[in-house]
């Protein structure tokens, strides 16, 4: 299965409320392995998940690269020296960094990239996500994006990381 069949696969799995766990045991079961914490946001664990899944022969250095957090996580594969862009390709790791009045901050937002639409404009399956997009949600979602790199307030995509 692809990447990009492996992250359409749990659309529709929700939280429980705060962050607290999964409503699906055994999506519980799966996020726990890759290392979720309750109370934690879970998009980059969602994100790992669905790589480790998808990619098992690179699980072990998966392990290493992938991160709670989404800047790390970023940081991480760059300085792996992986392929980093800012056009989306199917099944490439999408990773956003907040920002507020122009500085960057350390939250940020992961997704896998499932519909190439165009070279601005693409889909992308996230966890703790909400239909419109938002970076702190409850539900694994199919949100629509256009690349946006010169953010003052929201997300700014960090780049497309391709596995």
């Amino acid at each position: 299965m692809s990447v990009a069949e492996t992250a359409l696969k749990y659309v529709g799995k929700t939280e429980k409320p705060g962050n607290m766990g999964f409503t699906d045991a055994d999506f519980e079961k799966r996020m726990l392995a890759v290392g979720f914490v309750k109370s934690h946001a879970w998009c980059c664990y969602f994100a790992e998940l669905v790589f480790k899944e998808a990619l098992p022969e690179k699980f072990a250095e998966l392990d290493k690269l992938f991160s709670a957090s989404c800047v790390q996580t970023f940081n991480n594969f760059s300085t792996a020296n992986y392929k980093i862009s800012l056009i989306p390709t199917v099944g490439t790791l999408a990773i956003w960094q907040s920002v507020r009045d122009g500085r960057p901050l350390i939250t940020g937002h992961a997704g896998i990239v499932v519909t190439a639409i165009s070279p601005t404009q693409f889909s992308s399956v996230e966890g703790n996500t909400t239909e419109g997009g938002s970076r702190e949600g409850f539900i694994v979602g199919e949100n629509f994006h256009t690349v946006r790199t010169n953010v003052l307030t929201g997300k700014k995509l960090l780049g497309f990381i391709t596995l």
